[in-house]
Order: structure tokens, then sequence, then C-alpha cells
């Protein structure tokens, strides 16, 4: 059987970072990512791209809702064309994990496919925000979560973090909560408690009290630019400035790539925080930007 680990959480909690690392854990084994991107162009690929690994990528929608039937289709191209061991699947922030299951659980796919881990990626630093905006949506992925992971747990304090680890056990009782730093966490052994707890699901996948949840869904927008243009750092900031103040709508996630001369910066912000580095030009620049009653004209003037 084919082991299948789902890595969600919502936007910007840190999935493609988590994977990145768990990567670095695994020796001998032929794994395929499949990565699904809410806006119409790709850009985790190029961050997780690693030698060895291949990747897939689903765009213009989220796996539970528009793409379903393509992502099934997905599944079967990747088993038939690939054969892998191992197949992880990274659905876009808003994702519902219960729909996923439920499509894991096809009679067809479940010939082949073993569900070895389910893992929710909880942003400790924007926790209580995005419970209070995105109420059930938010809670599937954590409620069917075999194990919850607080990412920027280093950023918060001892009280916050124990308030986020007795608010997640209100939703969900019997899920492993890891909230180390990150840089303690030794991915190697997370695998080996994932084999060791995979018999607990792989005979069980149906999710837990799946909601109606879609219109809180539908509020959600995005759009993705080619940028043409050159950046300095301090260009970039600018607009991050704008962005924090709400000047082109409510931008919960904005991630890419844009030209600065001799490199690109690739940059990540998240409900106002942000992280810009440089990178060599191995892609081509370009961004997709998340978030509510979002200014397309404007957001599209300021990056094209």
């Amino acid at each position: 059987m084919i082991k299948v680990d789902i890595i969600s959480g919502f936007l910007g909690s840190g999935k493609t970072t988590l994977i990145k690392n768990l990567l670095e854990s695994i020796n001998d084994e032929r794994v395929v990512i499949i990565e699904n991107e809410f806006g119409q162009i790709g850009i985790d690929k190029e961050i997780i791209q690693k030698d060895g690994f291949d990747i897939i990528e689903l765009q213009n929608g989220c796996i539970c809702c528009s793409i379903k039937l393509n992502f099934k289709d997905t599944l079967l191209k990747v088993i038939n064309n690939f054969n892998p061991t191992r197949i992880i699947i990274e659905p876009t922030g808003v994702g519902l994990l219960s729909e996923i299951i439920t499509m894991i659980n096809d009679s067809k796919l479940n010939e082949v496919l073993s569900l070895n881990s389910l893992i929710t990626v909880v942003d400790g630093v924007n926790y209580f925000e995005y419970i209070d905006n995105f109420g059930e949506f938010f809670e599937d992925q954590i409620e069917n979560a075999q194990i919850i992971i607080i990412s920027k747990s280093q950023l918060i304090d001892k009280n916050n973090l124990d308030n986020i680890i007795k608010s997640l056990r209100n939703i969900n009782k019997n899920a492993h909560i890891i909230h180390e730093n990150w840089s303690n966490i030794s991915f190697l052994k997370l695998f080996e408690v994932l084999n060791l707890l995979s018999d607990e699901i792989s005979d069980n996948l149906d999710c837990k009290n799946r909601k109606d949840v879609t219109e809180n869904m539908k509020s959600i927008e995005s759009i993705s630019i080619n940028t043409l243009k050159s950046y300095s750092v301090e260009e970039i900031e600018d607009i991050f400035k704008n962005l924090s103040e709400n000047t082109f709508g409510n931008i919960i996630r904005c991630k890419g790539f844009v030209d600065s001369g001799d490199c690109l910066l690739e940059f990540n912000y998240v409900n106002k925080q942000y992280t810009i580095k440089q990178r060599v030009k191995n892609t081509n620049p370009k961004l997709t930007i998340i978030g509510t009653n979002l200014k397309k004209k404007d957001l599209l003037k300021t990056f094209e």
C-alpha cells in the first residue's frame, strides 16, 4: 500500500516549511508531493523543489471544491506513472480536511492507498484571530487532525501558548500536539511516531462532524500576477506596509518572487508579518495574493 500523509493548515501557517523539513528525513523512498494552490499561479513548487522528489501542482481552486474530480484523477495518474511508496498532499490553506479524508476514502483509491497521517499546522501568532474570523471552517482542519503542530511558537509567551493548547484541546481532544520550536524537532523522529500511530487511522478514514462552511470559504479570493517590474527590498517593504493598513483589502497571505536585478526576492507575507530573502534566479517573477474584499485593480497597478 502507498502511504499518504496529508499536511493541512490555514493560509500561511507553515505547511510548506514543514514539508521541506520532512523531506530531509526521507531516505530510499519514491515520494510524490501534491501541491494544491488556491491561486492561478503555483509558488510552493519552487520553494520545496528537491532532487529525487516529484512535485505535482493543482492550481486555481481547492481540492475539496472546484477541482475535486481533477484531484482523484491526479492521484490515479500519480500512482500509475510514478509508482510512489509515499504521497505527501499539501491542500490549499482554505481546504477542508474533512472533505479530503472523504475523497481519500474513495473505494477505488482505498485499494492502493493507506492514510498514514493527518497533520494540521496551526499559526500560533494568529490563532485566535483566525478562530474568531473563520470559525467552523478553520476548526475543520483542527478537528480532523491526528497531529497538530503549532508554528511560530517561539514568538508566543507561555500564557498565550497555554491558552492556544487549551483551545485546541476543546476542538480536538485526541490529537497529539507539538509546540516546541521547530528547530528543536527531529522530523525523522516525527515520521517514526507517525508510522507507529498510523494503525489508529488506517482502518477508519471517516471524518468527524463535517460541517457546511462553504459560505465562509466563498468570502476568500485570490489574485495571481506575473510581474515584470524590478524591486528593491525597501520598495517591497513599502508595499507590505500598505498591505498591513488594508489599503488593498484584507490581505491574509501574499507570497512569491520579484526581480531585484542580480537576484530574485522571495517574500512571504502573513497577516501583517513578512519575511524577504534573496535567492538565485531559478524561476520567473510571480506572486499570489489571498484575502477578502481585495481591490484587485489597485493590486495589479502596484505589482505589474
